[in-house]
């Protein structure tokens, strides 16, 4: 999913060195001498509101793109159905998750990946709220010479943070109900979250405040082809790092590769990947259990 979003990634990185440069030439050559560059921060101000406009436009595209994609490729290999599978890596994500199904695929597993980008819309939407208070906020500071911009945009800035704070881990949030949607979407793979990570606000290191962070992992579990089969996801601390254990006895061997590694013995098979991607699992998962039926 994530390879959908190259152009907004591609200008935030050029944009920032372009605005860098822009700000710096500003600054050099109407600010000297001035105790009170206003026109100069102006138009500091207007490049950065112009960049910040171009980029969440672009995000917002890039998103649009990639959902709509995933619907389609979801309903196509839905309309497919399981199918046997040569070679994982040539499927995109949505359609190998439904080729690995194990149970018919209804309309609400459907949904339910597509309310996961509805998940990153809201995101995106909250956002782009707290940038513009930002922006009715500090320019004016400093354009009218007042602290009243703040005394009225502070509070709706922390307002805002507040409720997104709100939204993501409280009842009812984001982090809660992207379990459920997982729940759902995994129903025809056999599969359902078993465990879950603790979150806690945790202080940054080298700078203030403090980052919402999740220790542990997610699992996914249940029975596919007679077989219990785990899938843990990590957490913060091992964010990128994936494991897949199939229950088939088998004898024992062990394989590694540059971020893959594969372990069996009498207690199953496990495959474990570094800096994992999207479809990587599933990925996973089909080996594993191509390694059990041999």
């Amino acid at each position: 999913m994530s390879g959908g979003f190259k152009r907004s990634g591609t200008f935030g990185i050029v944009g920032v060195i372009v605005v860098a440069a822009l700000v710096a030439v500003i600054a050099l050559t109407m600010g000297q001498g001035d105790s009170n560059p206003k026109l100069a921060f102006g138009l500091i101000f207007g490049v950065v509101a112009l960049f910040c406009v171009g980029l969440f436009a672009l995000q917002r595209a890039d998103l649009n793109r990639a959902s709509g994609t995933d619907a389609a490729q979801s309903s196509r290999g839905a309309a497919e159905g399981r199918r046997q599978v040569e070679n994982p890596t040539t499927l995109p994500e949505p359609e190998l998750w439904a080729a690995m199904a194990i149970a018919p695929i209804d309309a609400d597993a459907i949904k339910a990946r597509d309310e996961m980008w509805g998940i990153a819309r809201g995101s995106q939407n909250l956002g782009i709220v707290v940038t513009i208070l930002i922006f009715l906020t500090v320019p004016a500071i400093y354009l009218t010479e007042s602290l009243l911009p703040l005394l009225i945009g502070g509070p709706l800035i922390v307002i805002a943070a507040l409720y997104g704070v709100f939204r993501t881990i409280g009842p009812g949030g984001t982090i809660p109900g992207s379990y459920l949607l997982t729940d759902r979407a995994m129903e025809p793979l056999g599969l359902q979250v078993t465990d879950k990570p603790e979150g806690g606000f945790e202080m940054r290191f080298g700078s203030p405040g403090f980052d919402y962070r999740l220790r542990g992992w997610t699992v996914l579990s249940g029975k596919r082809h007679g077989r219990r089969v785990a899938v843990r996801i990590g957490g913060h601390e091992d964010a990128g790092r994936t494991e897949v254990i199939v229950a088939e006895p088998c004898a024992e061997f062990e394989a590694k590769g540059k971020r893959l590694s594969v372990t069996s013995g009498p207690e199953g098979i496990l495959v474990s990947r570094q800096k994992s991607d999207g479809r990587d699992w599933l990925c996973d998962l089909w080996l594993a259990e191509r390694l059990a039926s041999a």
